[in-house]
């Protein structure tokens, strides 16, 4: 039987693929301009994470975890999902005032501060810029047409002289080609690097492992029949598709150019005007790297810390 957690007078379940309808529901219902809440996320992130959930009310969801980066001991809180009512507020206003340490809610969207500030007043609020979601035009990305995109067209233009990539689906069938190129495509990391970046591979195996039935699209690039790229997508709104991984080998020269190009147009083929390319971590050269592409927009993620009291918002 799956351990439960008690938290905030509840019996938090650690995600697991028998809640994933349950889930996936919420996230349907109630979709989050963040790209950290679906449940293939969810799933995939669930060790490092330690992801559990509980339902708050029949329209509310609630998804506790720990950063591996966090110094801090306990579970903090994702943000709500759902409606999220005034009553409920209260109850978890109530709970989280018996708490020995202030409580933090981490990968807060501006629009729930915007929905709820009765209850985000008991809080403090801090952007947190090493999750702020990076989001782009598929159509810039697929084509890069301009002059801000000239570099890129020719490290792309020198990379074709080099050698000839072959783009496939990514399906059950292809997964396993996949799997066992994952550690041969990962670049090592340093032990000294950010953890996230450590959990990285583990979590892209978890996803490739279980892609039939995490519902997640992508592809993969061969060169010379070898498997040299993949990346993993998914919707998170009816315009948006979330870019989750995306892994290369770094002995292919421009090969991240030509895999983050050929993932553009499939997902612009397929309907999604805008590519939410997600986080970076903190890392500057990731940093770097996601603003080299000209985001059209970055999208802010905030901490909500508790700052005490338990009256109703």
């Amino acid at each position: 039987m799956t351990d439960l957690l008690p938290f905030l007078g509840r019996e938090f379940r650690p995600v697991d693929l028998a809640d994933q309808e349950l889930l996936e529901s919420f996230f349907r219902r109630f979709p989050q301009p963040l790209s950290g809440y679906t449940f293939a996320a969810q799933f995939a992130w669930r060790v490092p994470f330690a992801h559990a959930w509980a339902v708050l009310d029949p329209d509310t969801l609630l998804v506790t975890t720990i950063h591996p980066n966090d110094p801090r001991p306990g579970p903090n809180l994702l943000q709500p999902v759902g409606i999220f009512p005034p009553e409920s507020q209260a109850r978890l206003l109530a709970e989280i005032g018996r708490m020995a340490e202030p409580l933090r809610i981490v990968c807060v969207s501006r629009a729930f501060i915007d929905r709820h500030p009765g209850f985000v007043r008991h809080f403090t609020v801090a952007e947190d810029r090493a999750f702020a979601n990076y989001v782009y035009r598929s159509e810039d990305l697929a084509e890069l047409a301009g002059r801000r995109y000239a570099k890129k067209r020719n490290l792309i233009a020198q990379t074709r002289e080099l050698y000839t990539w072959q783009v496939e689906r990514l399906t059950a069938a292809t997964v396993p080609d996949c799997l066992d190129a994952c550690r041969a495509i990962s670049e090592p990391v340093n032990a000294n690097a950010n953890r996230l970046l450590r959990f990285e591979l583990d979590a892209l195996k978890e996803t490739l492992a279980h892609f039939g039935a995490l519902r997640q699209d992508g592809l993969l690039l061969r060169v010379d029949g070898a498997v040299a790229g993949v990346a993993v997508f998914e919707p998170i709104a009816p315009d948006t598709a979330a870019v989750h991984f995306e892994k290369a080998d770094r002995r292919h020269k421009g090969i991240y150019q030509v895999l983050n190009m050929e993932c553009a147009r499939l997902i612009r083929d397929l309907g999604f005007p805008r590519i939410n390319r997600e986080e970076d971590l903190d890392e500057p050269g990731l940093r770097q790297a996601k603003l080299s592409y000209h985001p059209s927009e970055i999208m802010p993620a905030y901490t909500l810390t508790f700052t005490g009291g338990t009256s109703a918002p």
